[in-house]
C-alpha cells in the first residue's frame, strides 16, 4: 500500500495534472521527488524519462518509488548506467518504459553531434535539478529542449530557481517547453537586462536586470508551482558567521603582484598568467597556492601545484576546526579545490584531527550515527544535493566559498533541515581585501532575488 502524501505534495500533483509543461520550484525537504512519483503512479504515462545528476539518478528515484510503496512505478523503472554499451541496451529495453538517466549521459539519446532529434521519444519528461539547464548555449540544455519539445508533458524540479539571478529564467523555462525556441533568448535578454561589463575590456559578461522581477516572470508565472520550506518544515535557527583572514605579508605581496602585473614568485618559482585566467588564479592564491598551466581541475590537470610556505586562511580554518573538535563538535567542511583539500588534511592531521570525505565508503553512515569525531570534507558540486547529514553535527565551514547560489543553498541545507535538533552555525572564511570580499555579498543578493521570486509565485 502506498504511503500518503502531505497536503502540499498533493497540490503539487494536482498542479502537474493541470499544467502539461510546468516547473515545481519547491524548497528542499518538501518532497518534489515523491510528488512526481505519485503523479506517474496516478496517470501511468506510456513512457517516461527522468534526467538527474548521476548520483541522484542511480540512488534516489527508483529507491524512493519503492520506499513509498509505488511498486507499479518501480517495476517499470530502469536506471540507465554503466558502460556506453550497457546504457544503450538499457535505453532499448522495452520491458522498462520508465528510464532514469544521468544528465551527463543525455548524448546517448541523440545521434552523434545532433541536438535536435532524439532517437527515442517519451510521453513524460522529468528534469531533476532544473538549474543544471540554466545555460542556453550548453549541449545539455539544447538536448533537453529537444526532448521536452517531443514529449506531451514535461516538468522541471528545483529548490533554487534563481540560482544565479533572473538571467537563468529563460533557459529553464525553455527546457520544459514553456518557450517556443532557444534563439528568442537573445531578444529576451536585450529587453530585460544590461551587460554591466560592456566596454570594460573583460572577457566575461555580467547581466543586470533593468525591470522589476515580476515583469520578467509574468509570461510564465502561471506555470510555476512554488513552496517555501520555511512555511512547512521545522527548520532550526541558522546563524552565519564571517571570518575575514588577513594574508601574511609574503602572501599579500604575491597576491598584489599577480593582480597588478599578472606574475609573481612563489618559493623561487616564477609564475605568469593570462588576463582571462587571472580571476581563477587569484582565487587559489587566497588559499596560498597556484595551479600552473592554463587547464583547471575539472579537466584533470590538478597535480601541478605550487604552494607557498604557509597559508593564513587555511591555517585559520584548521585552527577553527581543531577548536570545534575540542568542544566535541564535529565539522562539515566544504572546499573548492583539490589542492586546498589536500593541504587542509595535512594541517588537520598535524593537529591530531581526523578527516574523511563524504564519498568514502561508509562515511555518511558513520557521520550520521555520531561515530565520527572529526572533519567531514565535501565539494558542494558533488555533495550539495540529496544528502541527509543533519544527524551528525551542526557546524558547517566554508573553507572557500562558492559563487554558485544553488551550491551554497543546497550545501547549507545538508545540516539546516528538518530533523536537526540544534541551532546550526555556518562559518565562512575569506581572505580579506581580495576577490573573495564580494562573494558573500553576491550570494546575499541572489538570496534576496530568490526571496522575491518565492513571494511572487508561492502557492
Amino acid at each position: 500500500m502506498a504511503l500518503s502524501l502531505h497536503e502540499y505534495q498533493q497540490r503539487a500533483v494536482d498542479f502537474m495534472a493541470a499544467h502539461p509543461r510546468c516547473i515545481l520550484s519547491v524548497g528542499m525537504g518538501l518532497g518534489k521527488t515523491a510528488a512526481v512519483l505519485h503523479y506517474i503512479d496516478r496517470f501511468r504515462p506510456a513512457s517516461c524519462l527522468i534526467v538527474a545528476p548521476k548520483r541522484v539518478a542511480e540512488t534516489v528515484w527508483k529507491q524512493e518509488a519503492e520506499k513509498w510503496g509505488l511498486w507499479t512505478v518501480a517495476e517499470r523503472m530502469e536506471i540507465v548506467k554503466g558502460t556506453a554499451k550497457q546504457r544503450r541496451e538499457a535505453l532499448c529495453d522495452g520491458r522498462y518504459p520508465y528510464k532514469v538517466i544521468g544528465r551527463d549521459n543525455l548524448g546517448d539519446l541523440f545521434k552523434e553531434k545532433d541536438y535536435n532529434d532524439p532517437i527515442l521519444e517519451f510521453e513524460f519528461v522529468v528534469l531533476d535539478e532544473l538549474t543544471s539547464f540554466k545555460s542556453i548555449d550548453s549541449k545539455r540544455t539544447r538536448r533537453v529542449f529537444a526532448l521536452a519539445r517531443s514529449a506531451s508533458r514535461c516538468v522541471g524540479l528545483t529548490g533554487t530557481f534563481l540560482a544565479n539571478g533572473a538571467i537563468d529564467i529563460y533557459a529553464q523555462c525553455a527546457s520544459v517547453g514553456l518557450a517556443d525556441n532557444l534563439k528568442s533568448f537573445y531578444s529576451w535578454r536585450a529587453r530585460y537586462f544590461k551587460d554591466v561589463m560592456a566596454g570594460s575590456g573583460m572577457a566575461w559578461h555580467k547581466w543586470r536586470l533593468t525591470v522589476p522581477l515580476e515583469d520578467v516572470l509574468h509570461r510564465w508565472n502561471s506555470d510555476i508551482f512554488t513552496l517555501d520550506s520555511k512555511d512547512y518544515l521545522d527548520i532550526p535557527p541558522v546563524s552565519v558567521v564571517a571570518h575575514p583572514v588577513a594574508l601574511y605579508p609574503d602572501e599579500r605581496e604575491r597576491y598584489d603582484n599577480l593582480e597588478a602585473f599578472l606574475d609573481c614568485n612563489i618559493e623561487g618559482v616564477g609564475v605568469s598568467v593570462k588576463e582571462d585566467a587571472k580571476f581563477m588564479k587569484l582565487q587559489t592564491m587566497c588559499d596560498g597556492f597556484i595551479y600552473t598551466g592554463d587547464t583547471y581541475e575539472e579537466q584533470g590537470f590538478y597535480e601541478h601545484v605550487i604552494r607557498g610556505e604557509r597559508s593564513a586562511k587555511l591555517e585559520a580554518v584548521a585552527d577553527f576546526c581543531e577548536c570545534c573538535l575540542a568542544e566535541s563538535e564535529p565539522v562539515l567542511l566544504f572546499y573548492a579545490f583539490r589542492a586546498e583539500r589536500d593541504w587542509l588534511r595535512e594541517m588537520l592531521d598535524a593537529r591530531g584531527v581526523a578527516t574523511m570525505e563524504v564519498r568514502e565508503k561508509g562515511a555518511i553512515d558513520k557521520w550520521n550515527a555520531g561515530d565520527f569525531d572529526g572533519v567531514l570534507m565535501a565539494h558542494p558540486a558533488s555533495a550539495g544535493h540529496g544528502l541527509n547529514l543533519q544527524a551528525g553535527g551542526r557546524i558547517l565551514v566554508w573553507s572557500t566559498l562558492t559563487y554558485n547560489y544553488e551550491y551554497y543553498a543546497q550545501a547549507n541545507a545538508r545540516l539546516a533541515r528538518q530533523g536537526q535538533r540544534k541551532a546550526v552555525q555556518i562559518h565562512i572564511f575569506t581572505a580579506a581585501k581580495t576577490v573573495e570580499d564580494g562573494k558573500q555579498k553576491a550570494l546575499e543578493r541572489k538570496d534576496k532575488e530568490q526571496g522575491q521570486f518565492l513571494a511572487m509565485t508561492k502557492q
